[in-house]
């Protein structure tokens, strides 16, 4: 019993480990993408294309159906999943 009790210590060490980690990660990417936004200067300065790419992510993101009070593996995929398209995105036409 003590040997259960010892790993399970251990397993929520592992957890709250890995979600820092995560979340470091994914906080860290949002910050790449406010950066790389900042980054493009005045409006009048940014491509078309950028802008149009601009306006889709933001419709995107705006569209995105979350209950984070819940806690759900789903809505942590989904944001993972946007912020990855947001890196690739904006990325790509920096």
């Amino acid at each position: 019993m003590t040997v259960l009790e010892s790993e399970l210590h251990g397993l929520h060490r592992d957890l709250r480990t890995t979600a820092k980690a995560y979340l470091t990660r994914l906080e860290n990417d949002l910050l790449v993408c406010l950066a790389t936004l900042r980054s493009l200067g005045p409006i009048e300065k940014v491509s078309r294309d950028m802008l149009r790419q601009i306006r889709d992510l933001t419709i995107i993101i705006g569209n995105r159906k979350l209950k984070p009070e819940k806690g759900r593996r789903k809505d942590l995929r989904k944001i993972d999943s946007l912020i990855v398209d947001l890196v690739a995105a904006i990325g790509r036409k920096s």
